[in-house]
């Protein structure tokens, strides 16, 4: 049986063992405890396979912030590459846009890849919709268990999404 639910501190241990990235994980947990988003977890059976964050709290881009003030961003959807396909990123989103829009709001955003056409696709077939502004060059800072901080330049289209 597939679930989805906000991480809980306690949790940490078991989303590292299947999911790695313990930085991660440690950061959006305590980003959690004070209101900036919610950690969305699928479990499979009881086991972490996936998760979302769904921030509350101002994008990271400038442009963004310019033009989507306020609208909630999906940021790092993953599922575990054996599972992929089979409907459990799409039930991620769904619960994310659920929540969102719970709080009140009735739109919600995401930045993909300009080199993620399959996550793209998916998102289209979810009702996200390109927004008008171009691209945007960003990029993400990954640090690793051992501490090594690594950049990454991407370039993104925001994909928004109305949930009235």
């Amino acid at each position: 049986m597939f679930t989805v639910s906000p991480a809980t501190p306690d949790q940490l241990d078991d989303l590292v063992t299947l999911l790695g990235q313990r930085r991660f994980f440690a950061e959006k947990l305590d980003a959690q405890s004070r209101a900036l988003g919610v950690l969305l977890v699928g479990r499979l059976d009881g086991r972490p396979v996936g998760d979302v964050w769904v921030s509350f709290s101002p994008a990271p881009e400038a442009q963004v912030n310019e033009f989507l003030p306020g609208v909630p961003m999906l940021v790092h959807l993953e599922v575990i590459s054996v599972l992929r396909n089979r409907g459990f990123g799409t039930s991620l989103i769904g619960a994310a846009e659920e929540l969102v829009r719970s709080r009140g709001h009735e739109r919600i955003t995401l930045g993909v890849g300009i080199e993620n056409p399959d996550a793209r696709r998916l998102y289209e077939r979810l009702g996200y919709a390109e927004w008008a502004h171009g691209t945007i060059a960003t990029g993400y800072y990954w640090v690793g268990d051992d501490g090594a901080r690594q950049w990454f330049p991407e370039t993104i289209t925001m994909l928004v999404k109305s949930l009235r």
